[in-house]
């Protein structure tokens, strides 16, 4: 955002300050926006106006010669004299913008909005303030605005897209994309970013459609070019992802991400000289040699060579750019050694002013309980919870502790806390509707995993587990069949989901139907315990009695497998079996 309004606070301003001067020697300005001038035959201009010019005229003077203070210093003056003009709020709410006084802009966009609540340029900037804040939902709220005003605005619709993908309303994004190549068939971006928004869905048969459409309509589109080659590595199709990066460098040799791409391609072949060797050369080729070799030594600690990740970080210990972050990330690789000591050491020395510090106190808070330090876990993060709490990541880590301590009444105390502070929190919602569901208490989890769907009502996590809830109660079961199928659309690839499907018609008595829908779920998720329950329950309703036995068995060894119930289930069905003749 703040390279759109730079444009629009500087050459769209100096091109109006020249048109000013114009019009001044014209001894006319009826063509100034509203509140900087008058119509023919309506307005005069009034000594309080031509003040406000003059100022006017110095601000874009000030903007010429890059003094961004003394232009914000004219724009206040000029407003002294035009407290009306709702552009003028505009532009030096885009000048405060750049200059990062946030607080200056915020005040100055509001003002402009009050007086024209049509300003689209203000709804941008107001937009953009709101991001750097992480006010996705305000931000949301503004875009919408800006559609409501100018449904075909194309910038405000990918601006959009991006922000309802960030919040995982893919729904909502796809969507937004799809109106925006039906307005514009060819955009290419359009399509890049639906590739993208696929890939966070999961959905990576549609993203990786995408991403070559994107490059049959712009073979040199480098963005597409890397996220089809990491789709590929996902599907250990490495020399496809190879081809790729090569053809980057024959249109860019000197592509320094490329050649990190190879070199982390050759980690997962596991041909390592070759990989130091790309990573060397990335090293070469980048100015920011220290940017290169922080990747490098991230690709290592993802790549599980920790050693090979700790000489990169420690490298950069001397860079005070780096240095904090390094701290931070050398304690993820001493983590990864088993080395649990140095890593909390690296922790603590993270800098309270440091991004990485709460990750790191987060980080150190699960060694000390991992090593049965737990006291001195709950003390820390109880510590940060009084001196942080806008954090809502603390609230929920604290609670985590205490749920796997089977203290849930703790652990919905510490979240209830957190709701306080954070109202719109749909994380905290989830976890006191999970945790009250573990109670048995299904009005409280109803009622949060509710209040997650009013915050974000395409949350396919909370539709599914609305939709189970009222399965499991035998309640409400076409709206419980609506929610599932509904997160089903968001998550196709979902076993979860597939399950609860399943489930809501074997609640329903459509046994057959349940049988198809709970036998695709346990291919897709062969390992789960619960849903090979389910799949034998199904059976067991067709009276598939052998079915049934020999998939309540194998549920047995898998992982979320009620023992007892099945156990049960199976003593039960043994002599049935028997009697059968089966």
């Amino acid at each position: 955002m703040r390279i759109r309004f730079k444009t629009l606070a500087s050459k769209r301003l100096i091109i109006w300050g020249l048109l000013l001067g114009l019009c001044w020697g014209a001894g006319g300005c009826s063509w100034l926006p509203p509140g900087m001038g008058g119509t023919p035959g309506t307005e005069a201009v009034t000594p309080s106006k031509t003040e406000a010019y003059y100022h006017y005229l110095q601000a874009q003077n000030y903007l010429l010669a890059e003094d961004a203070e003394a232009a914000a210093r004219e724009y206040e003056e000029a407003l002294k004299y035009d407290p009306e003009s709702a552009q003028m709020e505009t532009e030096l709410a885009a000048l405060y913008q750049r200059m990062g006084d946030v607080k200056k802009a915020l005040a100055h966009v509001n003002n402009a909005l009050k007086l024209d609540p049509k300003q689209q340029d203000a709804h941008f900037i107001l937009a953009g303030l709101h991001v750097g804040l992480n006010q996705l939902h305000e931000a949301t709220r503004e875009y919408e605005q800006i559609l409501k005003l100018d449904p075909d605005n194309k910038e405000a619709r990918l601006f959009l897209a991006s922000l309802y993908a960030q919040q995982r309303r893919y729904t909502k994004a796809v969507r937004n994309i799809q109106e925006l190549l039906r307005q514009e068939p060819k955009l290419v971006v359009g399509y890049y970013y639906l590739g993208r928004i696929y890939l966070e869905m999961e959905q990576v048969a549609e993203a990786k459609k995408e991403f070559l459409r994107v490059l049959t309509l712009d073979p040199h589109f480098v963005p597409a070019m890397f996220d089809l080659g990491s789709t590929l590595e996902r599907e250990k199709q490495y020399s496809r992802a190879m081809t790729l990066y090569r053809r980057i460098l024959k249109q860019s040799p000197k592509n320094s991400r490329a050649w990190i791409s190879i070199g982390r391609l050759y980690l997962l072949m596991q041909r390592y000289s070759e990989a130091q060797k790309a990573f060397k050369t990335a090293k070469d080729l980048e100015k920011n040699e220290a940017a290169v070799i922080f990747n490098v030594g991230l690709i290592y600690l993802e790549q599980k060579h920790p050693d090979l990740a700790i000489k990169e970080f420690r490298a950069l210990m001397e860079n005070p750019m780096f240095k904090e972050r390094v701290r931070y990330y050398l304690g993820m690789a001493m983590e990864e050694k088993g080395d649990m000591q140095t890593a909390a050491r690296e922790y603590q020395l993270v800098a309270r002013d440091s991004e990485n510090y709460l990750p790191a106190q987060l980080r150190l808070a699960f060694i000390y309980y991992q090593h049965n330090q737990k006291e001195q876990a709950f003390r820390l993060l109880g510590e940060l919870k009084e001196r942080i709490p806008e954090r809502e990541d603390i609230f929920l880590t604290l609670a985590y502790f205490h749920e796997d301590e089977h203290h849930w009444d703790r652990a919905i105390g510490v979240l209830q806390e957190g709701l306080k502070k954070h109202p719109k929190s749909e994380e905290i919602n989830f976890r006191l509707a999970v945790l009250y569901e573990k109670k048995k208490e299904l009005e409280p989890s109803i009622r949060h995993i509710k209040r997650v769907l009013e915050l974000d009502p395409e949350n396919a996590d909370a539709q599914n587990f609305l939709g189970y809830s009222y399965a499991e109660a035998g309640i409400h079961l076409d709206e419980a069949e609506r929610l599932i199928r509904a997160a089903l659309r968001a998550k196709p690839e979902s076993g979860h989901i597939v399950d609860s499907l399943g489930w809501v018609f074997y609640k329903k008595g459509q046994f057959d139907k349940a049988v198809a829908e709970l036998e695709r779920a346990a291919k897709m998720m062969p390992k789960d315990g619960l849903i090979a329950e389910h799949l034998g329950d199904a059976y067991l309703k067709q009276k598939r009695y052998e079915d049934a036995l020999r998939t309540y068995r194998r549920a047995l060894g898998l992982e979320n497998a009620n023992t007892q119930e099945l156990r049960k289930k199976i003593k039960n069905l043994e002599p049935v079996v028997k009697e059968s003749g089966l």
